[in-house]
């Protein structure tokens, strides 16, 4: 018998992300870096100047080459395809650019806008998302071939998330108008929230079906809310959503940024594992949300940015604060910053793996 079938009848048969989610033991924190597929990295910068950031979402062989840099030079445990909310959103014949940021040339201004949303184009418009997802999966595969294998990791915007953006901001920041349309037309909003949500169900078994072996939900600005709108305008959303995740006997993330005060309604969501930022402590969220909700989280981004003795000594900060590992994935709390040294991103990559091997 080979060298190489030996260690590849040595290695398990699962990634160790999907292992630690389903909350099974596992030998150290699975580790990866929220936009870890992107802008911190040189090759992906020259990439996104030749062909564009729409253009290397709508290739998959470029999607899939973005999506593989973290791995081949972080060695994380996932990959996550490279993509954007906002792309389901041109189903629903919203038009969106990126200068550098999202720009919606045609926001939603008022109810009447709301109330004529239809879905323009089925999902095949955007197939290029699930043909990329199945050719990562392949490339995944072959690059694991005798290395530990590693889970392939979707996504999609959550309901509130997606709504924030495609509505009109006017003079507002933070996406306040939002929440002052849901105030004063309730009832438009929650239509609005609905239409997306068919889609964006659809969209997320696509991908299931394409080879995602994770979906991440980004509801990101929904912790601009109260809790009583929280439980009103997004966790309905959230819960129709991961019951679809979930039917499929696939695992799923829920991200929300400044979510502290919302961890007791999030529990309630349904999803396998809770991303927690860089400003609630991970043994507070543990302790609020029970033993068995997997964590996710939660280094601050701009710890990234320190001497890397400081990032180890911070990592194992963040990594000794939650116990067992088979509860907790090692991440960021927000995604990567852009100028972050790219060495220091392998510093936090390594400190995790070093943590958890010096636990065994």
């Amino acid at each position: 018998m080979s060298s190489a079938k030996t260690l590849s009848n040595s290695l398990p048969a699962d990634p160790l992300m999907l292992r630690a989610i389903r909350n099974e033991s596992v030998e150290r924190p699975p580790v990866w870096i929220m936009r870890q597929a992107g802008r911190y990295l040189s090759e992906y910068r020259e990439l996104k100047e030749k062909h564009g950031f729409l253009g290397l979402c709508s290739s998959p062989e470029l999607a899939v080459e973005v999506s593989m840099q973290p791995v081949r030079y972080l060695d994380v445990d996932a990959a996550i395809i490279f993509s954007d909310i906002l792309i389901p959103m041109s189903c629903l014949g919203i038009e969106v650019a990126f200068d550098p940021g999202p720009k919606i040339a045609n926001p939603l201004r008022s109810t009447a806008d709301i109330n004529q949303l239809r879905q323009t184009a089925p999902l095949s418009r955007v197939s290029y998302v699930f043909d990329a997802i199945k050719l990562l999966k392949t490339e995944l595969d072959r690059y694991c071939e005798e290395r530990e294998p590693k889970a392939v990791i979707g996504f999609a915007g959550a309901p509130w998330t997606l709504a924030c953006y495609i509505l009109d901001q006017g003079p507002y920041k933070h996406f306040q108008y939002t929440q002052v349309l849901a105030q004063e037309s309730r009832a438009a909003v929650l239509r609005l929230l609905d239409t997306i949500s068919e889609i964006i169900a659809e969209y997320v078994l696509l991908q299931v079906q394409s080879g995602a072996q994770i979906i991440q939900l980004f509801d990101t600005w929904a912790g601009n809310l109260n809790r009583e709108d929280f439980e009103i305008f997004a966790l309905p959303y959230l819960q129709k959503l991961t019951r679809v995740i979930q039917d499929t006997h696939t695992p799923c993330i829920i991200y929300l940024n400044s979510s502290h005060h919302l961890l007791e309604s999030l529990r309630q969501s349904g999803a396998n594992c809770i991303s927690i930022d860089w400003k609630t402590p991970l043994s507070e969220a543990r302790a609020r949300l029970g033993d068995n909700i997997v964590l996710q989280g939660n280094l601050d981004p701009t710890h990234l940015f320190r001497e890397k003795h400081l990032i180890e000594e911070e990592t194992s900060r963040m990594l000794g604060s939650t116990t067992p590992f088979q509860s907790y994935i090692a991440n960021l709390g927000h995604g990567i910053l852009v100028n972050t040294p790219r060495e220091n991103a392998l510093a936090f990559v390594n400190s995790v793996k070093s943590f958890g091997n010096s636990k065994i």
